[in-house]
């Protein structure tokens, strides 16, 4: 062979296999979606070192690893701001690469056919057997001296998978599958699948995700002011002076001698410093930070942004929301700078409401948790504006009656009367008569002891604007006498006593027991486990003779409205 041609052939090679791996197509498993990827923070879990027939114990630790994060503050709370993306990458060979050549190498070997395949409890210094497998990301142990650290080396190959499966990646965290303590930070968080490792993914989240710095000392190179360490041991200068106090936070020294005694930290046990401890609330307070960097609560509003609009009708305008759990958001809806409602999802907008031009309506969203301390952080509100082009004046709409207009009741009921789609900002006011003072405000009024058919009336009222009126007709129904002559038989053999109505039957009602606190004595439903009303008259009430109650009630109802007689009183 012409050796320029082998040469060209080498070089083809080396071109082609590249962009074969760029190519080639990975299964991605949906372990939690909650919006569109542009609004919400992608965590985007690889595997490295699982074979194709290891891909349902890969589902399983991106599994795994994912409801641990998720058992961990601030991330719990904030979970609804987050997707999880598991691609099944596919290495030709099990494990991660290991020479044992790092100074903290236990050399030794170890039968892994004893152990559990997953999720091995192997402590940092257990003996690690060497190995080389071919895997897809050439993860490997004792990197930079470290036996436990573990880094995936092909980062090429990383990027690769992500432009082709989710190019607009968040945060990446590589499994390893290997049972043996290890993990490393950096661009990409690492864990080994060992019960511990997850934990190594977590703290270095808290680098790659927060920009948090360690907490324990790592040497001169990696001395920084981060938000949780300093060289200034002043209250009034250092970067978590608001956290002074709380929850453990204070001024605490990297060490008594050398360079560690001239930098601080926040806390004396947090994640940053000790793996098995929780994030102190300095580092939780950068985490939700950087949530609400990342990600944007509108995960979706209707009607769309994209447009200037023009109202010609009422119309609804609807929110959904990344909430913290439990929801800590206090949301504020302006129409022109004016404050219209609070703290719902949605509301509905009247063009009456709208000046001739231009008019904005605004929703304004601040997270109150406790969580947030430094001004800047608990002072930022997310908005988002829809923008309105009137070219007239319009009338406010006439108010409609959820039940339509006429509502019936019992005489001597109650009844409520409520505005089908409130608009939010305008004032509702509810009349006896057409005209007169108002007997109520708001959405909805309240109406007591009804004994006969009646009109009311409801306006809606804007500023200087007031809508047409709206008519609702509380229709009465007749009053339900109290029940007749009651007989009282007692049974002395069997010692009980019956209650007999003596009232003309009547297939419209039936009757209803109680006792003196107006707790009904209804039958009991044996298959659905509840008391429920009678079906047929319900005229015989029977009761032991020795109980010491000595009194009941009773009240006809009408079967087919429900409504009830007042209350007869029995006694015996």
């Amino acid at each position: 062979m012409n050796k320029n041609l082998f040469f060209v052939l080498l070089a083809l090679l080396g071109y082609l296999m590249p962009a074969a791996a760029q190519s080639q197509n990975f299964k991605i498993d949906t372990l939690q979606y909650q919006g569109t990827a542009n609004n919400i923070v992608n965590l985007v879990i690889l595997g490295d070192g699982y074979t194709k027939d290891q891909l349902d114990d890969y589902a399983e630790d991106s599994k795994q690893f994912t409801n641990y994060f998720f058992s961990i503050e601030p991330f719990k709370q904030y979970s609804a701001f987050f997707n999880v993306f598991a691609i099944r990458t596919i290495s030709e060979e099990s494990g991660a690469t290991h020479d044992c050549k790092a100074s903290d190498c236990v050399h030794g070997d170890t039968d892994l056919g004893k152990y559990p395949r997953r999720y091995n409890k192997f402590t940092r210094d257990h003996p690690v057997p060497v190995s080389h497998p071919n895997t897809i990301f050439g993860s490997s142990f004792d990197n930079g001296g470290l036996h436990r650290l573990v880094v995936p080396q092909k980062n090429d190959r990383i990027e690769a998978v992500l432009k082709t499966h989710i190019p607009n990646y968040t945060q990446v965290v590589v499994l390893v599958n290997s049972p043996f303590y290890g993990g490393s930070g950096g661009k990409w968080a690492t864990s080994t699948v060992n019960f511990k490792s997850n934990d190594i993914a977590v703290h270095e989240i808290g680098h790659s995700f927060a920009q948090l710095a360690d907490e324990y000392w790592a040497g001169n190179q990696y001395a920084i002011e981060s938000v949780n360490r300093s060289q200034s041991a002043d209250v009034n200068a250092v970067p978590w002076k608001y956290w002074i106090g709380k929850g453990g936070v204070g001024i605490y020294s990297y060490g008594g001698k050398g360079s560690p005694s001239t930098w601080f930290r926040p806390h004396e046990y947090c994640k940053m410093q000790y793996l098995v401890a929780p994030f102190c609330p300095v580092c939780q307070e950068q985490f939700v930070a950087a949530i609400k960097q990342k990600s944007n609560p509108f995960i979706a509003v209707k009607p769309v942004l994209n447009n200037v609009l023009q109202l010609d009708s009422v119309q609804k305008f609807t929110l959904r929301l990344a909430k913290p759990s439990p929801n800590t958001f206090k949301l504020i809806w302006s129409l022109n700078n004016e404050l219209i409602a609070h703290d719902i999802d949605s509301i509905y907008l009247d063009p009456g409401m709208l000046r001739t031009g231009t008019n904005e309506l605004k929703v304004l969203i601040q997270d109150t948790t406790d969580l947030l301390r430094n001004p800047a952080y608990v002072n930022h509100k997310d908005s988002i504006i829809w923008k309105f082009n009137q070219l007239t004046s319009s009338a406010l709409t006439k108010p409609i009656n959820t039940w339509g207009d006429t509502l019936e009741t019992c005489y001597g009921g109650d009844q409520v009367m409520s505005i089908k789609k409130p608009i939010a900002g305008l004032e509702y006011q509810w009349y006896e008569t057409a005209t007169g003072t108002a007997i109520g405000t708001g959405t909805n009024v309240f109406i007591r002891n009804l004994s006969k058919t009646k009109k009311y009336h409801v306006i809606a009222r804007w500023k200087n604007k007031q809508s047409p009126q709206s008519e609702i007709l509380l229709k009465t129904f007749s009053k339900v006498e109290k029940p007749g002559n009651i007989h009282v038989k007692i049974d002395k053999k069997k010692n009980r006593l019956e209650l007999i109505i003596k009232d003309k039957t009547d297939a419209r009602y039936n009757y209803i027991w109680s006792d003196a606190d107006g707790k009904p004595i209804y039958e009991w439903d044996e298959f659905n486990g509840e008391y429920v009303r009678p079906t047929d008259a319900n005229k015989r009430l029977v009761l032991n003779q020795s109980v010491t109650v000595r009194k009941v009630y009773v009240q006809k109802v009408d079967k087919e409205t429900t409504c009830k007689s007042e209350r007869k009183e029995v006694t015996f």
